[in-house]
């Protein structure tokens, strides 16, 4: 099972690393500035064990977080493409450069590595060509998993099944899975270091 899933790591890194090398930089953002534009941020993200509370889970860990992911996912609550009215009401008027600087304030919070040496559930297999064998991303359009809370994972998971976000591959992957192999994906990867709850 693990040459398997180093093998298809392997494949998808050598296969994207031409697309990877055109990529913008993802520390383009200023993060000094970042952090400043991520104050009102940090009043949910900046405290370890926040819950929502409705539906109650934690709120994510965004330290270490990959800077255009972050810039992608902030821009997506700003459109109709997530649906949150908090994070619409905090994301509707940042322009790109400082949804850049967030990014790079978020991402320069933690380093966060890949490791190949972990097994990860047999079903970990659909998802190691983008979220990386221990839920560290092979690029930096997708989000790292590797230490984030599995509850807001199983939350996110809900909202592609119930259409509230939208992905062609991740509707297409999570689909093939039961509720059950989903559950130990989300705990496979919170049991990943990774992570971490930005400093206020």
């Amino acid at each position: 099972m693990r040459n398997k899933l180093q093998l298809a790591a392997f494949l998808v890194t050598a296969a994207l690393s031409s697309q990877l090398a055109a990529q913008d930089d993802p520390t383009a953002g200023d993060p000094e500035r970042g952090r400043i534009l991520a104050e009102p941020c940090l009043g949910c993200h900046g405290i370890e064990g926040n819950m929502t509370t409705y539906p109650p889970y934690h709120v994510p860990r965004l330290g270490g977080q990959n800077p255009n992911y972050i810039v992608k996912a902030l821009q997506g609550y700003a459109g109709d493409d997530r649906v949150h009215d908090g994070m619409h009401a905090q994301a509707a008027d940042l322009d790109e450069q400082e949804l850049r600087d967030i990014g790079a304030f978020f991402g320069g919070e933690a380093t966060v590595e890949a490791n190949t040496e972990v097994t990860p559930p047999e079903s970990g297999i659909f998802c190691v060509s983008c979220h990386g064998i221990n839920g560290v991303s092979i690029t930096t359009e997708f989000p790292h998993l590797a230490g984030q809370h599995a509850d807001y994972l199983n939350e996110t998971i809900r909202q592609y099944l119930e259409g509230e976000r939208s992905d062609i591959s991740m509707n297409a992957f999570l689909n093939m899975l039961t509720d059950e192999q989903l559950n130990e994906l989300s705990e496979f990867y919170e049991s990943q270091p990774g992570l971490v709850t930005a400093k206020r």
